[in-house]
């Protein structure tokens, strides 16, 4: 029982931690600053990359998304 215990209280610690930028946030919010500064760099680790190397010119907006990619939040479809 106290293996159980602490399973499902390890599971509930990593559940309430994950966090995720979804692709329809990134877009919103970095998108223009995609197009002026990385076009045809491609998407995922490249134009986040890209954004990182001019984060100083990015909107307020994209520059929150980028520091939230870079504390460890994940990319997720949704």
């Amino acid at each position: 029982m106290g293996r159980l215990l602490g399973a499902l209280l390890a599971l509930a610690a990593l559940s309430t931690n994950s966090y995720a930028v979804s692709v329809v946030e990134i877009a919103s919010k970095c998108g223009d600053d995609g197009k002026q500064y990385c076009a045809g760099v491609g998407y995922g680790d490249p134009m986040q990359a890209c954004l990182t190397a001019h984060y100083a010119k990015l909107q307020p907006a994209c520059k929150v998304i980028i520091d939230r990619l870079k504390a460890g939040e994940k990319v997720s479809l949704f």
